[in-house]
């Protein structure tokens, strides 16, 4: 109960006010803290906001940059004094619970009249910034086979590594490729691997022997792919793989812990189910693409996962590490990480190739609507068109649309529905290109309306997504802050690793940005016409819909194709359930 979790955090207060914590307590914060800042200081935008603080409090920017050291010369003692100094009976517990409020005032609707639109005025103040002049930005394109490196471990594992020129962290990933798709359980077992401990220590000592040394490791599962690995302070790279060794090959599987496991999975799925967003953009999205066989639907019922074996888990996990594998790794010093990898990560001298992967069909969309009953004031809805497989001659083209037409505040979608027309929250129009070769595209369209302004805002987007306005002036600017993005974006890091893993999805093998850039700077609008009548124009909708029942226009729904209401345990699949034909 929410109270229950009030009390656990007031009693971890009271350790600190008794002194009850180990003395290597405080030093392991300490560098926890000095950690987080310089991963922090990792990002530009940080450090100027580190900055912007700096200036608006007063602080000298030294002593800013000294804080965590100053931190080293606090001692227990005075630690424990200032927590019984300030926290006492002096607190505010604030609980979230559901109901209805008896208090709620109506507000009679005044009408709204349309705005006319003056994309060609300028105010005063605009003007005078305008004449502001920015440094010119210089796009930077990355040239992989420079900037990501190939070796060896000393037992044939590939490994792909990038230095790190700014600090002493590091990041190491043993990447398998292989995932849910390959192996059902795989997902459920490395999660379940965060809460054990092993034989030597428990789940609670695990973490803070990692603590102590700078480091997070981590295991997840993707769609297909595995990653295992740890990140932290370059110094403790052998400690901390050696650590994660132990946990890999000596996890203790436990009845107790396994049943809170799948009691916090079933209270995520009831979290899930409660969370419109979720509900359109992962649950009717994924069921308007796949139908009912998706990977999403693709779980274990809740008897399901109390029958699975905890120690087969465990064993799956074990097994990992005698799969095909490869290494990426992220900082200082590569030939002493490998190294460490070679005498800490034994494998097998064969391993083992990765079970085949179960494929979901992308159905073809039109015709069907497909709709939610979920108490909210609003409704909202998407329009998604299944479109041709991923070309990349397309890519520039698709960068430039999203831009103009359908994202931002500045879009046409945006401007024409909810700043002209006021008949929407929020409205966004975009092509969205596949993440593989021979995957198709999607267009997509979304609008958040009052349910008695759906019907005039789906023909006010239906038009759009029919005939594209011409606005010369918000094409050029369109075009002018699509070549600054590019101009702006800096891939750097792991990004570089993961970026050109996502090219290689594509069937490319080089920064693409520099054509990109170079296209863009030579279209018309005549060019963005011709994408939009070969990709967006005329094309088949299913339409995802989530709302309230008794104030959206079923009718009006119904004349959009055939209405099927989902359940959203159904949707998800959480129980089996059977979908209502509405009759209208």
């Amino acid at each position: 109960t929410l109270e229950e979790v009030k009390d656990l955090l007031l009693a971890e207060v009271e350790k600190i006010k008794k002194g009850e914590f180990d003395d290597w307590l405080i030093d392991a914060v300490i560098n926890d803290l000095k950690l987080s800042e310089i991963r922090q200081y990792e990002d530009a935008s940080s450090v100027a906001y580190a900055h912007m603080d700096a200036f608006i409090h007063f602080q000298d920017w030294q002593d800013v940059v000294d804080f965590t050291n100053d931190l080293k010369s606090i001692t227990k003692e005075e630690l424990v004094n200032y927590a019984n100094e300030h926290y006492k009976d002096n607190y505010v517990a604030v609980y979230k619970r559901i109901g209805e409020d008896p208090n709620i005032a109506k507000v009679e609707n005044p009408g709204i009249t349309p705005v006319q639109l003056n994309r060609d005025k300028q105010s005063d103040f605009l003007i005078e910034f305008n004449k502001s002049e920015a440094p010119v930005l210089t796009p930077q394109y990355v040239d992989y086979e420079k900037a990501i490196k190939e070796s060896k471990t000393e037992n044939g594992l590939p490994v792909s590594y990038i230095l790190n020129e700014n600090n002493d962290l590091f990041n190491l990933y043993f990447i398998f490729d292989m995932g849910q798709d390959n192996d059902k359980e795989i997902s459920l077992a490395t999660g379940y691997l965060d809460y054990l401990g092993t034989d030597k220590y428990t789940p609670e000592e695990l973490k803070q022997e990692f603590y102590k040394l700078g480091i997070s490791y981590f295991v997840s599962a993707g769609s297909d792919q595995i990653y295992v690995g740890i990140s932290g302070l370059k110094e403790n790279l052998p400690k901390g793989l050696e650590l994660l060794e132990h946990l890999w090959k000596n996890a203790k599987p436990d009845q107790e812990t396994y049943e809170k496991y799948v009691a916090s999975i079933m209270k995520g799925r009831d979290d899930a189910k409660t969370q419109k967003g979720n509900i359109l953009f992962n649950g009717l999205m994924n069921y308007g693409k796949y139908g009912e066989d998706s990977r999403l639907r693709n779980i274990y019922t809740e008897a399901e996962l109390n029958a699975l074996d905890p120690a087969e888990l465990v064993d799956k996990v074990k097994d990992l590490r005698n799969y095909k594998q490869r290494i990426l790794y992220y900082g200082k010093d590569p030939e002493a990480a490998v190294t460490a990898v070679s005498e800490k990560h034994d494998v097998a001298s064969e391993l083992k190739e990765y079970p085949e992967a179960r494929k979901y069909n992308e159905k073809e969309t039109g015709g069907n609507v497909y709709f939610v009953d979920y108490d909210m004031v609003q409704s909202e809805m998407i329009f998604l068109a299944k479109g041709d497989d991923f070309d990349a001659e397309e890519m520039a083209a698709t960068q430039l649309f999203n831009t103009y037409f359908g994202s931002g505040l500045s879009s046409i979608v945006f401007q024409e529905i909810r700043e002209s027309k006021s008949l929407a929250y929020s409205a966004f129009s975009s092509y969205q290109m596949a993440a593989e070769v021979d995957k198709p595209n999607y267009t997509m369209a979304y609008i958040g309306t009052q349910a008695n302004k759906m019907p005039q805002a789906v023909d006010a987007m239906m038009e759009l997504m029919t005939n594209m306005p011409e606005a010369k002036e918000q094409f050029e600017a369109a075009k002018e802050a699509t070549l600054k993005k590019i101009a702006a974006d800096r891939i750097t890091k792991t990004n570089i690793f993961w970026s050109y893993e996502r090219l290689k999805d594509r069937g490319l093998d080089h920064d693409t940005r520099k054509e990109m850039y170079e296209a863009i700077q030579g279209m018309s609008f005549e060019d963005l016409q011709t994408f939009f009548d070969n990709n967006i124009k005329g094309q088949d909708y299913n339409v995802l819909v989530i709302g309230n029942k008794k104030d959206v226009d079923m009718q009006a729904l119904n004349k959009l194709g055939d209405v099927q209401e989902l359940d959203i345990d159904y949707l998800f699949n959480y129980e089996k359930k059977e979908e209502k034909d509405l009759k209208m």
